[in-house]
């Protein structure tokens, strides 16, 4: 494996796991279409046109796509954007990857096989190929842990660290961490850097967030998105509850690194106190990837296996190099043990991504655009331009749709968010709770999805009749969410009315 080739064999296992989801989408990232839809007719942050909203996790990747599409002939084109932009950013990732393994100290030989294995993550390959913001944000982790690396040693590089970021948090806002973990690894460090470089960092970051946060305060009504505290169920302060919450998040990261994984705890064992993670270079790296899923698990987050790939950078550099730093006990065997490390991580992945991965994301992926994507046309060309349909799924819904939809998710929706702290998503749709949101005083459409069959077709609730319009089938909402969803579209009058 010659040095010029290094990148370009990172780039076709890539290519290849993510090929299989080249028509791939979610539901999330009409979310984010929607938004950019609105962005480029009106100029504003808004869900339902004319109303400003915070419901985007990613208003970086927002602008970005509405700037894009400014240029396009229609606001559909902004899927195939979505696409272009973030298969982009995942090919972009990895010559960053290389680039970060290469600087934190690897041999060719070790980054070359490093980018092979964080190419092959079977959860960075699918997001990537799903056209959402994972792909740009995964770019900005990995830039922010380069950019650590010499974030302590000269203002110059504290500056770079603290616009990567800025950059980074205004693609997902969990990269806001980032700072106070640098300031933790400053004053763990030996030795410290002065307080002038870490002011720099800060002041650097400080330049490109407070004007948006300012902005996003007085604009949208939030300094943070919606959806932080829809996905959120409160801090948890029981010991014993946190380990629990620790469990899913151990299996997503060891499902597609445990090859880094197993390394650093090795070279823990083997080294102890000179063991990779305790390199003061590498502080950072290693107090975030511990960070972050600690916050996670606090602040009780529903975590996808997506927002684990903020932190996948830096467990997969650490854990390269603490196979590295075993193996030259042996330098003979070190380029042989690199190499296999490299196959068992792209054969794992390639397991996990061919047997789990894809026929459900595969499936959700055609019904998304398929008949979900019709019964959203369907209600576009059925019903008067200001009707109002509550839903859970809601970005595919309004991007297709165009009528104003009532989010039962709480992603969007403040009040509905606040509806969700209280009662689960069953309790509001079978108990009609929805009538009742604050700035919708009515609501005439309700998309239901669930195992049962038109199970609402007939029935009174809440004061109103519910009759079928348009059903529909799914195979499934995903890899969490597997079997066969009925989705069926109601009309809903008061009951007694015609």
């Amino acid at each position: 494996m010659r040095a010029r080739f290094d990148g370009v064999i990172a780039v076709l296992v890539l290519a290849a796991f993510m090929l299989p989801l080249r028509h791939g989408f979610t539901d999330d990232g009409f979310i984010h279409l929607q938004y950019a839809k609105h962005l480029m007719a009106d100029g504003e942050f808004a869900f339902n046109a004319g109303e400003r909203s915070f419901g985007t996790t990613s208003p970086l990747w927002v602008i970005t796509l509405a700037a894009v599409g400014r240029w396009l002939p229609s606001a559909e084109s902004l899927l195939d954007t979505s696409r272009v932009l973030s298969w982009l950013s995942a090919f972009a990732a990895l010559f960053v990857f290389h680039r970060l393994a290469c600087a934190a100290g690897m041999t060719r030989w070790f980054a070359a096989c490093a980018t092979v294995a964080f190419a092959a993550d079977a959860w960075f390959a699918r997001w990537s190929a799903l056209a959402m913001e994972s792909s740009a944000a995964t770019l900005l982790a990995a830039v922010v842990v380069l950019a650590s690396l010499r974030a302590r040693e000269n203002a110059a590089g504290a500056a770079r660290f603290g616009v990567a970021v800025a950059v980074g948090s205004l693609l997902r806002p969990e990269l806001y961490l980032a700072l106070p973990v640098y300031c933790v690894a400053a004053l763990t460090c030996r030795p410290r850097p002065s307080a002038r470089v870490v002011a720099v960092a800060l002041l650097a970051a400080g330049a490109l967030l407070v004007p948006w946060l300012a902005f996003a305060k007085w604009h949208l009504g939030s300094f943070l998105p919606n959806t932080a505290g829809a996905k959120s169920g409160g801090v948890v302060a029981n010991p014993l509850v946190l380990l629990a919450k620790f469990s899913p998040i151990v299996k997503i990261v060891l499902s597609t690194q445990a090859v880094a994984v197993v390394a650093t705890l090795s070279d823990l064992v083997l080294s102890r106190r000179r063991a990779t993670v305790f390199e003061p270079a590498l502080r950072f790296a290693v107090l975030w990837m511990l960070a972050l899923p600690l916050a996670y698990v606090a602040f009780d987050i529903q975590v996808l296996s997506r927002y684990l790939l903020l932190v996948t950078p830096a467990v997969c550099v650490v854990g390269w190099l603490s196979l590295e730093r075993v193996a030259a006990h042996r330098p003979l065997f070190a380029r042989r043990a690199a190499l296999a490390a490299a196959v068992v991580a792209v054969a794992s992945n390639a397991y996990l991504y061919v047997r789990v991965v894809l026929p459900p994301s595969r499936a959700f992926s055609a019904d998304l655009t398929g008949p979900m994507t019709d019964l959203a046309v369907y209600l576009r060309d059925h019903s008067p331009p200001d009707a109002v349909v509550a839903a859970a799924d809601i970005g595919y819904l309004a991007f297709f749709s165009e009528r104003r939809v009532l989010d039962l998710g709480g992603l969007v929706e403040p009040e509905t968010g606040k509806l969700r702290e209280a009662h689960d998503y069953e309790e509001i749709v079978e108990r009609g709770l929805y009538f009742d949101v604050p700035g919708y005083p009515r609501v005439d459409y309700l998309v239901d999805r669930d195992h049962e069959e038109n199970r609402f077709d007939g029935a009174v609730v809440n004061g109103r009749r519910f009759e079928k319009e348009y059903a529909t089938v799914v195979r499934n909402l995903g890899i969490r969410k597997p079997g066969v969803y009925h989705y069926a579209l109601y009309r809903l009058t008061p009951e007694g009315e015609p």
